[in-house]
């Protein structure tokens, strides 16, 4: 481990690749810290760092014991990273379920399999008026809670 204190604060910081990392250009950290900072964004609450690492951690496990998973990230291009994407965020949207039950009513439906979250509206929207667009995809029935495809992938669950 190194730790720099400049930079990294008291936290060490691993000096190997993760096996993601050893396989792919793609950095779990990198991912987990984008999708945790783009939900805290969006919610306008800090949600726990400590949820970083945690995300990045069960990529590289997940990717490590499970065929399938490993083959949807070693897909060539974007789709890799795209799959990530997705699974992290179905990842943090438990993780938000989990411990901070009330700012998971906030998210949409659709960001429990993945989707990205749809754009903040400037002006809430009238009493009674439908949702976004974007809640209409709803994990009920269709894919069984698992993180949809990302636009332009080959894969059928």
């Amino acid at each position: 481990m190194i730790e720099d204190e400049l930079i990294h604060g008291a936290r060490a910081v691993r000096s190997f690749p993760s096996p993601i990392e050893s396989q792919t250009p793609i950095v779990p950290r990198a991912v987990a810290e984008a999708v945790w900072e783009e939900a805290s964004v969006w919610l306008d609450e800090p949600l726990p760092r400590a949820w970083i690492p945690a995300l990045a951690r069960r990529a590289d496990a997940i990717f490590k014991h499970n065929r399938r998973f490993r083959q949807l990230i070693l897909q060539e291009g974007n789709a890799g990273r795209d799959w990530l994407w997705a699974f992290t965020r179905h990842w943090l949207a438990g993780l938000v379920w989990r411990h901070r039950r009330p700012l998971h009513a906030r998210l949409p439906d659709s960001y429990n399999i993945g989707h990205p979250l749809p754009p903040k509206e400037s002006v809430a929207p009238e009493p009674g008026l439908a949702k976004p667009a974007m809640a209409l995809f709803s994990s009920a029935g269709r894919n069984h809670g698992r993180p949809m495809a990302p636009s332009g992938s080959k894969c059928s669950h």
